[in-house]
């Protein structure tokens, strides 16, 4: 593991919203490009006393990024008049930090929850994108339409997110940072609607047949609301890659525990099961 603090760099995003990078690890190394999830940031990679995956990878040899997407972290905070949503992340901030991490080689993308779905979108957007990807690994990301989100609660949280200019993640004890509105509005619309479309009328879904870059898909037993083996399954069929690969941990699987949402990144039984089959498969394609 690696102890020093990571380096910050400023990029900016091609509409000129300031984004942090934090970089760990060896500057020749394979990048690797992290994306957290809703109510989170780049400290969900670092973890406490020098054991989050970030550090893990950066010790391994990787060139390890971790961004705060638009709204969180160091990056920049909307103004009143700003309407984010999660387009802006998929669309706008992780091709510019990919332009960056990946400037000297491909990069390998890694995302967790939401930040999976993110860098998915971007790539269905996008599939000029694929050039400067070595491959993707996505942890306990659902098929957006798929979560057990539906009806009058999906629309209680999309306009209870609305009124308030935020989600109150931090109150309910869900991470360390309200969502923005905008994110929260537009992800319930994928569960009312049954469709993952972005803001000009995109289909996600229907694109990612066309992501063909090498495809990890991790999910956890335990995970029974925020991202259930099922919604996790149905996203890593829709991938067009001949290259995938389903990872199931649980105890029918042959792991120690039934993952639950986070605790597939940050418990310490990930750190001794989960992040070396991560490593591996890195490893394997670099």
């Amino acid at each position: 593991m690696l102890d020093a603090e990571p380096r910050r760099v400023t990029i900016h995003a091609a509409d000129g919203v300031r984004l942090a990078l934090h970089h760990l690890g060896p500057g020749n190394g394979t990048p690797a490009l992290l994306l957290a999830g809703t109510f989170s940031n780049h400290t969900f990679w670092l973890g406490t006393r020098g054991t989050g995956l970030a550090r893990a990878l950066a010790g391994a040899g990787f060139s390890t990024w971790a961004l705060d997407p638009r709204g969180h972290g160091q990056s920049q905070w909307p103004r009143r008049a700003e309407r984010w949503d999660f387009d802006d992340w998929a669309r706008a901030d992780l091709p510019a930090a990919l332009a960056s991490a990946a400037a000297e080689a491909p990069a390998f993308l890694i995302g967790h929850s939401a930040g999976g779905s993110a860098i998915l979108a971007a790539l269905a957007a996008d599939p000029a994108l694929q050039r400067a990807v070595r491959g993707v690994v996505v942890l306990a990301t659902p098929a957006p339409w798929l979560q057990p989100w539906r009806g009058l609660l999906a629309r209680s949280i999309r306009l209870a997110s609305l009124l308030l200019g935020r989600f109150p993640a931090r109150a309910l004890g869900l991470g360390p940072e309200d969502e923005l509105p905008g994110v929260m509005a537009q992800w319930m619309s994928w569960n009312i609607d049954g469709r993952w479309r972005g803001d000009d009328g995109a289909d996600y879904a229907a694109r990612l047949r066309d992501v063909r870059v090498p495809f990890l898909a991790i999910a956890g037993a335990g995970d029974r609301y925020w991202a259930p083996v099922p919604a996790c399954r149905a996203l890593f069929e829709l991938l067009g890659s001949a290259d995938k690969e389903f990872l199931l941990c649980g105890r029918d699987t042959g792991f120690a525990e039934d993952y639950g949402h986070a605790g597939l990144v940050i418990s310490r039984g990930a750190r001794t099961e989960v992040w070396p089959h991560i490593l591996d498969w890195l490893r394997q394609r670099t």
